[in-house]
């Protein structure tokens, strides 16, 4: 029987791009998968659109009725929700192209996160461009550890739209962290747990998205409250990136999956988080202003 593939689209009041995501799955050579809408508290009109939609493939949604930043809610949702055996995390501006399904399901495989590539709509997007030139360094779907890959080039930005997990594996290794509910914290440590429990990555170059770059407003926040969030999840997620967390976010995603009630309290971050604080916050601020300052010489 042919594997089946769910993809999970997580979208914030944006109607109409997930209409157009969802139309441009229509062209895919493999038509043999399911999408589940993960709803990040959506108040617009998203879920009375995806109502009245007749895709031709599989379509169901869940929405989270969440406030704040609940990206990582959304996801989590979607993945318990998936019919799939494998698992794709897509954005509301990640738009496949034809051969995206058929290149997930081919190189799938168990323990591997499969990342392919977030080919940037705007060619002025060098910062996106760049990181896609040093994933496109990769042997094609060879898996390998993460302390491997990043001892070969430190300069590796590894992105969690577009990546492909068995839906037991992304359980396995603790789905995506509640814990912080700030823009910049849910892929670092994600990648970083997938590190410390021995997942391997490997790069598709097959399984490719157009990515648009973020606008204002997206996920209803500014630019300029983006990157004031930005700063302080760079502060804040090194406290949970440490094994203590990792092993309790992994006991409470099989909770979680296997639908108990009486699922474990994560362990209490914030006066540990709160004492490192002013020290990695003034390094990220620093850090910011040597890249901008460098943009403005080379500019």
């Amino acid at each position: 029987m042919a594997m089946n593939l769910s993809i999970v689209v997580t979208t914030c009041n944006r109607a109409d791009l997930v209409g157009r995501l969802l139309e441009s799955l229509k062209d895919q050579t493999d038509s043999n998968f399911q999408v589940i809408v993960a709803m990040d508290g959506c108040t617009d009109h998203t879920e009375k659109m995806l109502h009245q939609l007749r895709p031709g493939f599989d379509l169901k949604w869940v929405n989270t009725h969440c406030t704040g930043y609940g990206l990582a809610v959304a996801r989590n949702r979607g993945i318990l929700a998936a019919d799939g055996e494998a698992v794709v995390i897509l954005d509301d501006d990640n738009f496949p192209q034809t051969g995206f399904v058929a290149a997930h399901k081919q190189s799938v495989k168990r323990r591997v996160i499969t990342g392919g590539p977030r080919h940037p709509a705007d060619s002025s997007d060098r910062a996106q461009l760049a990181k896609m030139q040093e994933l496109a360094r990769l042997p094609p779907c060879q898996s390998m550890s993460f302390d491997s890959l990043l001892r070969k080039n430190s300069r590796l930005a590894f992105v969690e739209a577009n990546i492909c997990l068995y839906r037991e594996d992304f359980i396995d290794m603790g789905l995506f962290s509640e814990r912080l509910k700030l823009y910049g914290f849910i892929g670092q440590e994600f990648f970083a747990r997938a590190r410390y429990v021995g997942y391997e990555y490997q790069y598709n170059p097959d399984a490719g998205i157009v990515h648009h770059r973020q606008r204002d407003g997206d996920n209803g926040l500014s630019s300029k409250r983006k990157h004031r969030q930005i700063r302080m999840a760079t502060a804040l997620r090194q406290t949970l990136m440490h094994p203590r967390y990792y092993d309790a976010q992994i006991r409470w995603a099989r909770c979680l999956a296997d639908g108990r009630k009486d699922c474990d309290r994560l362990p209490p971050f914030w006066f540990r988080a709160g004492l490192a604080f002013p020290y990695r916050y003034s390094r990220g601020m620093a850090r910011t202003l040597r890249k901008k300052y460098r943009s403005l010489i080379h500019s």
